[in-house]
Parts: structure tokens; C-alpha cells; sequence
């Protein structure tokens, strides 16, 4: 069956599915991952066939303006700013999209800015599914994931977060988009009404790609959700680290790593300053991995510090001693299942959620919001995650269990067995 998934955002949005392709390849299935040109090369390295749509992901680090917005953490004024940025390029985006799925047999996207794959799913009239990395989906057993730090405000106050939620997705990052997809392109009626209520009315699955050792199943949720477990993402057939990489890896006892993936700061030599500083104090050596925040850029460093670009987190986390970081939800993944304690430095939505889980689980300290991080705070996490025993017992042993699970043969297994139910349904 030729399947279509589609997804939209940086590395870590993409990444995870380009092995889920490989494993609905291996069912028999013909898999074509639809996202950001940046990735071709990536998802050549895979083994994965991937078609482009939209232009180049912009550098967050030379917009200033978008910079300031995601440190200030405040997602209403993200979401409003990425729809109206996404309003001026949404005629080459709908066009893409439509001439990449249009021969679609079924559809999986990763929502919720790329519900537009629901929209080609329904023209087609093909079976569709949904994926997540973190909770959207209401529920009364934990606070809604996009807004506050993760912590449990009341059931009132919680209700209301999960409602803001809810309304905050669907009128500034689906609706606008979508409805012009379906009016423009596809000549179908505009959606009412928010999209999870209508596919809970149509029972279409959802599968969210963590695990429920982090974070469990709630009880309230609709029988079309499942939690799969994580997709772990690896180091591309053939790839070496690169030499100063692992001579440094081997000269001296295992580092404590530094970054924040793909999210931009404005300050990112404050950040650098105090990530030294700890170092100096807890007597510790350290890994600087720059990425789009261009952290340690056009600056020297000492001899127990190694500034690089990027590296495989799948490789490169077990041979931490901690990793402090920004706290994806793919991040988060690869640094839980390494079995490393770990320090999570949220700047913006779901990576807040994510610190209080790891803080929660035993498995790393408090986390430490990105404009509260210095020497002090840093120097405390860092001697925390690397001389408390009984915590590194604990991520020891959750990583142990993490790389038990299977969570991409469990979601293609799951998506092609809806296939089969949905097929025997267009049947009869």
C-alpha cells in the first residue's frame, strides 16, 4: 500500500518517522515521508523515498523578532506569529502537499500543523491517522502540555488549560490553513468544528510516540488513542564520529553535554558563560553541541571542553555522564533512554511538561526555565544529575526498561492493522 506521512517542523519532528517508514517498508508497504526540503539528505540516509513541500526552514538565529518570541515562552503570541508567517507561504505549502499525496493509498501525519493530510485522506477517501509527540488530547489526569511549567494548578484551573489548548490549536494553527486547503485545492466543505472532535465521532486513530513508563495512558481518553512507546532515531548507515569527537570521548572520563537542538536564544553566551562556569566548579568535562542556537560559536575553549555542531544523540548520550538540555520531546527520548540523568533547561511549550516529568520520574533535578539558568543553578543540577546515586540508579534503570519497548514496530503494527479493518470495511 502506498502509505503518505506527513510532517512538518525541524530535525526532531521528521527524524522518528523516517524510521517508522522503515519499519511499514518491511510490513510491505511502499512509505513516502512528505516534509521540509531540508531533510531530503536525511531521509536518503535512511533508505526512505521523501518528497518535498514548502520552502527551507528559515534560521531562527538571524530572525531576531522570532527569537525574542520563543524565550519569552508565551505560546499564544507563537501561535499567532508562525499563522500569520505560514499565511505567506500557505499557497506554495497547500500546492505542494497536494501534488505529493494526491496518489495516497493512506495517510499518517503528525499533527497539528499538518492536518492538512487529514484533508487529502478525506478527498481520496483513504484511511487517515494522526500521530503526536505530546499530549493534546484533554484529559483530567495531568495539565494540558503547551501551557504553564507542568504542574497541576487544580482541576478548575487544569480544565481551563486543556480548553485554551483546544481552542488556541485549532483557530490559530489549523483552521485558517486547512479550510483554505480544502476550499482552494481540494473543493470540500469547510471544517466547523475543532478536527479531534470530529475524529473521535469517526473513531480515526491516534498514537502518540512516547512511552507510558514516562508518562501513562489516561483512563479518560477515547479508545482511538494509543501510547506506542518512543521511535527512537539512529546514526546513519556508515556514519563515524568525527575524529576530535572521539579522541576526546576517550581521553578522560564521560562528559556532561550542553544544548538546546533547534530552539533559538537571544543570549546564547550568557548561556555558554554559565555552562563553563559549572563545569569549572563541579570539576567536569563537557560537550558544547552548538545547533541552531549556535551556542560556543567563534569562541575558544579549554582543554576539558569540546564545542561541535551536531552529533547522533542515539550514539553520542550513553557516553554522558548528563545531559543538560532543552527538553524535546525527541531529546528527551534519546537522553531517557540512554539511561543518563537528565537536565532539563525548557525555553517553550511542550519542553516544560517534559522537565516536570523527568523531575517527577527521579530520573534528573528540577528543571531550570531557560531565563533562569546560571553558574549556580546550572553548578547545583550538574553536581545532582552526577554524584546522587540513587538518581542515576533510577535513570539506569528507566533507560533499561525504554529500550525494552518497541514503540515503531508498535505503531506500524497498529497502522496496518487499521488498514486492514478499514479496507475490509470499504469492502462490504
Amino acid at each position: 500500500m502506498q502509505i503518505t506521512i506527513l510532517t512538518a517542523g525541524s530535525r526532531g519532528d521528521v527524524e522518528p518517522l523516517l524510521g517508522l517508514a522503515g519499519a511499514l517498508r518491511e510490513l510491505g508497504h511502499h512509505p513516502t515521508v512528505v516534509g521540509s526540503p531540508d531533510f531530503a539528505e536525511l531521509a536518503a540516509s535512511y533508505g526512505t523515498e521523501f518528497e518535498p513541500f514548502g520552502p527551507s526552514l528559515p534560521s531562527y538565529a538571524d530572525n531576531p523578532e522570532l527569537v525574542d518570541l520563543v524565550e519569552s515562552g508565551n505560546m499564544l503570541r507563537f501561535m499567532a506569529y508562525a499563522a500569520k508567517s505560514r499565511k505567506r507561504i500557505l499557497p506554495q505549502i497547500i500546492d505542494d502537499i497536494w501534488r505529493a499525496t494526491k496518489h495516497s493509498e493512506a495517510v499518517l501525519y503528525k499533527g497539528p500543523t499538518a492536518l492538512y493530510g487529514y484533508n487529502v485522506a478525506e478527498k481520496l477517501g483513504v484511511p487517515c491517522a494522526d500521530l503526536q509527540f505530546f499530549p493534546v488530547t484533554p484529559t483530567q489526569e495531568f495539565p494540558t502540555f503547551l501551557l504553564g511549567d507542568g504542574s497541576s494548578r487544580g482541576a478548575l484551573l487544569d480544565r481551563a488549560g486543556w480548553w485554551s489548548t483546544d481552542q488556541m490549536i485549532w483557530r490559530t494553527m489549523q483552521r485558517p490553513g486547512v479550510n483554505r486547503q480544502r476550499r482552494e485545492i481540494l473543493d470540500l466543505p469547510p471544517l466547523r468544528t475543532n478536527a479531534r472532535v470530529l475524529q473521535d465521532r469517526q473513531g480515526m486513530p491516534l498514537y502518540y510516540a512516547y512511552s507510558p513508563l514516562v508518562l501513562p495512558r489516561p483512563a479518560d481518553w477515547h479508545p482511538r488513542i494509543q501510547v506506542t512507546g518512543y521511535l527512537p532515531t539512529r546514526a546513519p548507515v556508515g556514519w563515524e564520529p568525527p575524529a576530535d569527537l572521539a579522541r576526546f570521548l576517550d581521553s578522560g572520563e564521560p562528559p556532561v553535554s550542553f544544548g538546546l537542538g533547534s530552539i533559538p536564544v537571544a543570549n546564547p553566551g550568557r548561556l555558554v558563560d554559565a555552562y563553563l562556569e559549572a563545569l569549572e566548579r563541579t570539576g567536569r568535562r563537557g560537550l558544547l553541541i552548538g545547533g541552531w542556537a549556535n551556542l560556543g560559536q567563534d569562541r575558544d575553549f579549554p582543554d576539558h571542553v569540546l564545542q561541535i555542531d551536531s552529533v547522533p544523540y542515539d550514539w553520542l548520550f550513553p557516553r554522558l555522564a548528563a545531559a543538560v538540555h532543552h527538553g524535546g520531546a525527541g531529546t528527551t527520548a534519546a537522553s531517557l533512554r540512554a539511561g543518563i540523568p537528565t537536565v532539563i533547561t525548557p525555553v517553550a511549550a511542550d519542553q516544560h511538561a517534559w522537565g516536570r516529568r523527568v523531575a517527577d520520574l527521579g530520573v534528573g533535578p528540577e528543571p531550570i526555565r531557560i531565563k533562569k539558568v546560571d553558574a549556580d543553578r546550572l553548578t547545583a543540577a550538574i553536581a545532582q544529575a552526577t554524584t546522587d546515586e540513587a538518581l542515576r540508579e533510577r535513570a539506569a534503570d528507566l533507560g533499561a526498561r525504554l529500550r525494552q519497548e518497541d514503540g515503531i514496530g508498535r505503531t506500524a503494527e497498529l497502522f496496518t492493522n487499521y488498514l486492514r479493518t478499514a479496507g475490509a470495511r470499504t469492502a462490504r
